[in-house]
């Protein structure tokens, strides 16, 4: 009988099941070999097909001073890197939601609104230099390989959050990748990876354990779906004190060399950064949602989270057992969108009707999508101005029932924003203030007519605590 090795087996399950086998391969960083299912040609070939989605999902960040810096510095961290060889792409991204994340293949992304709490150049290079070493070291990668394994049945675990895997037939590669949760070990690795890479290039990396702190404090906003800092980069286990530690630990072996911060160079850079959501791309207040541009509103679910995207805006509970899609849908009328909406995904509707929401023409119809597992979708499609809005409702369909009275409410919720002080709403922005005197973080804020219901969290954009003593002429972030 010949002999079958446990390694050349699973090649054998992984071969007959279609899936490209890369084998073993030496990890840029530790060096080591690994069992590796993504070759080098794949990542670069799965962050150039998540790029361009991406950006079309959330949008770029219009500031060309901020763009280029982040560019620059991803540039220099690159050349001392692992990978020094590989083409890397940086992109500050127009959302408000506190994070930053790397695609397979040399992508790297930040949104505006983890630019906002960084207060010196030091914290943004530690931060940059965390999300490189994903890419360095292969982390993205390595859970592919992970998530392809254990769609062979193979018990390995999964990367993406359960939500998104019932959902994947309406996610793009773009949206999916956003959503990978490393490891512990990963983080730790980043995170070492990190102080490493920005004390290279000259920055105190003392600074990336302070901003570690600073997310720490953070609350994630409930109206918010897209994932925060804490949901996609778990904490490896004391790591402010760990960068900390790694910190001094190369500042006292090269005593020599100095390390900067750069703080005013920075917040002089994010002066005028927009901050939180643009009201422009609607936003939410009292659990309505407005849209002053294309003058719509419709009510959000009690406890609900709002992923408000360029092309959509997803919502669903806490327990992400649905997902209630709002977009904009071609067609001539409702009915003819609903037509071509159920022709594209390939649903089989069971019922429909011509409706009327609030004055405004509708077609309401309920189907399957046919996949595994198959999935329920209660549809309205709604014609305000020469345009076809729609609301998807997507559950199981074990589940329509406990949330179809949900779906209907806010669909039929749907009407024409004509409140003037709904319409006209401003931009909040990040202005710098200087501190007239030494005092309390707290008397300064009062001075500067700060909102006592604001007060903790602009203590938290400064990465500061409201009793801390303040010198004159300190630069201090406030929102406009």
């Amino acid at each position: 009988m010949v002999r079958i090795t446990r390694r050349r087996a699973l090649v054998d399950i992984l071969a007959m099941s279609g899936v490209a086998v890369a084998g073993c391969a030496r990890n840029p960083v530790t060096g080591r070999r690994e069992l590796m299912l993504v070759s080098e040609e794949d990542e670069i070939a799965m962050g150039r097909e998540a790029h361009p989605q991406i950006l079309s999902a959330f949008g770029s960040y219009k500031d060309k001073p901020v763009q280029g810096f982040m560019d620059d510095m991803g540039q220099d961290i690159v050349k001392i890197s692992h990978r020094s060889g590989m083409e890397f792409t940086f992109t500050v991204l127009d959302n408000p939601v506190v994070n930053a994340f790397a695609v397979p293949g040399g992508y790297v992304y930040f949104n505006r609104g983890i630019m906002a709490y960084f207060n010196d150049e030091a914290q943004f290079a530690g931060v940059l230099g965390h999300e490189i070493g994903h890419i360095t070291a292969r982390h993205s990668a390595a859970q592919i390989s992970k998530q392809q394994l254990a769609q062979l049945g193979l018990g390995l675990g999964t990367i993406f959050s359960e939500t998104f895997q019932r959902y994947s037939e309406l996610l793009s590669l773009g949206a999916s990748v956003m959503f990978l949760k490393f490891s512990r070990d990963d983080e730790r690795q980043a995170d070492q990876l990190g102080v490493q890479y920005s004390s290279k290039i000259g920055y105190d990396a003392m600074e990336m354990s302070r901003f570690f702190g600073t997310l720490s404090r953070l609350t994630p906003r409930e109206s918010q779906a897209l994932p925060e800092w804490q949901s996609t980069h778990p904490d490896p286990g004391n790591r402010t004190q760990t960068t900390a530690r790694l910190a001094e630990k190369i500042q006292s072996e090269h005593r020599d060399r100095k390390y900067i911060r750069g703080r005013n160079d920075y917040l002089e850079m994010i002066d005028g950064l927009v901050y939180g959501d643009d009201p422009k791309n609607g936003y939410v207040e009292k659990g309505v949602f407005y849209h002053p541009d294309l003058k719509f509103q419709f009510p959000v679910p009690k406890g609900w989270r709002v992923a408000n995207q360029p092309e959509e805006v997803r919502l669903y509970p806490d327990d992400q057992r649905v997902l209630h899609i709002f977009t904009i849908e071609p067609g001539r009328n409702p009915r003819d969108a609903a037509a071509r909406f159920s022709t594209q995904n390939q649903i089989y509707v069971a019922q429909y009707e011509d409706i009327s929401i609030r004055g405004l023409r509708a077609f309401k119809t309920l189907g399957e999508i046919q996949s595994q597992p198959p999935l329920a979708v209660l549809s309205h499609f709604i014609m305000l101005d020469k345009l076809v809005f729609a609301f998807h409702g997507i559950s199981a369909p074990f589940d329509l029932d406990s949330y179809d009275t949900t779906f209907d409410r806010t669909a039929t919720g749907f009407q024409r924003l004509t409140d003037p002080a709904r319409i006209n709403v401003e931009l909040s922005r990040v202005r710098l203030r200087s501190a007239p005197r030494t005092q309390s973080l707290r008397d300064t804020l009062n001075g500067f007519d700060v909102p006592e219901e604001r007060l903790k969290e602009l203590a938290v954009l400064n990465g500061m605590e409201l009793g801390d003593r303040v010198e004159p002429g300190l630069r201090i972030k406030v929102i406009d």
